[in-house]
């Protein structure tokens, strides 16, 4: 079994692991246990052989029972929590594989090293698998895209998609009129419809964006699931984003990604560079804080961000 990270992001980027540890055990059952919206994301993957929600909301005792029912005997714990290392241990996993954290390798088996500066979150999780005396091996991350009916999707329209926000919080967000301003440039540059699209809970702000533009827009529905996002990410021309688990699939299936970026360092998720655009204020020497309140009037990384350097981005993707 492996416990897939939290972030929706991580969970992706955790891809070059399981494909891996498939490749090293090709007889062994292979578990997912994550966030239950995240299995239509994985459907198609053929070296997954079960998948198992795991509710945020669900107590240690609930996870415990839930995990023992699978009967594996080895799990890998992507995510750094003491809570990720007790449930296994009261499991009865009979090897727990994860990294030191504040003495949580008590509970564990094997415990690699703390992750000490920032690297590829690609790297970090493929290094799991040397607790089997295996090198990591790092592939490119791919995500099957089963041929879907999406009730919503445009007919017969080009588009590129918008996922504006970020589950890290407001200073990780380019703000809804400058992402207005950068859309409708590139809506008069090319022609495009855009749909923007996002979590539950950013449903209004889908609006107040989608009202705000001067063209037609299309917002993918709340009720939408991953895998349709994914399937709609794989036949879209590029993606505008925040760094978030969004550009990670977009990337996944092989769509073009311009990423917004802020607070937030990226050293940790630059793979896939040969489809992405990273866009920064690179006059600022604050970027990469990793602060979710900005201690500087005015939030610069973002709000001094110029909205035509993205639609000048979006021309690199279009043929």
């Amino acid at each position: 079994m492996v416990r897939l990270p939290n972030p929706l992001g991580d969970a992706v980027m955790a891809l070059p692991l399981l494909a891996h540890l498939k490749r090293q055990f090709p007889d062994c059952s292979l578990t997912l246990a994550g966030n239950p919206a995240y299995e239509s994301l994985f459907d198609g993957l053929a070296y997954v052989d079960h998948f198992i929600g795991l509710d945020n909301g669900a107590t240690i005792a609930q996870q415990v029972k839930l995990l023992r029912q699978q009967q594996c005997d080895t799990i890998i714990l992507c995510p750094n929590s003491w809570s990720s290392a007790i449930v296994a241990y009261r499991a009865g996993f009979k090897q727990r594989i994860g990294r030191h954290r504040h003495g949580r390798s008590l509970l564990l088996t094997h415990a690699l090293p703390a992750i000490s500066e920032p690297r590829l979150m690609t790297e970090l999780y493929s290094e799991l698998i040397e607790a089997f005396n295996c090198d990591a091996d790092v592939a490119p991350i791919s995500l099957p895209c089963p041929e879907l009916d999406v009730e919503w999707a445009p007919k017969h329209a080009h588009y590129f998609m918008v996922a504006p926000g970020a589950a890290f919080g407001e200073t990780k967000q380019y703000p809804l009129a400058l992402m207005a301003q950068a859309i409708d440039g590139i809506c008069n540059r090319h022609n495009l419809l855009p749909i923007l699209f996002g979590a539950p809970n950013e449903q209004q702000s889908l609006t107040e964006l989608s009202q705000s533009l001067k063209h037609s827009n299309l917002i993918a529905p709340s009720s939408a699931s991953l895998g349709e996002i994914k399937y709609m990410l794989s036949n879209a021309q590029f993606l505008l984003c925040m760094d978030s688990g969004a550009r990670h699939i977009a990337a996944a299936v092989g769509t073009p990604q311009i990423v917004v970026f802020g607070p937030t360092n990226p050293a940790w998720t630059a793979h896939a560079m040969d489809k992405a655009a990273f866009i920064s204020n690179s006059t600022l020497d604050c970027l990469g804080c990793h602060k979710k309140i900005c201690p500087i009037q005015g939030h610069p990384c973002m709000n001094n961000l110029d909205p035509q350097i993205l639609v000048d981005a979006s021309s690199r993707f279009i043929a």
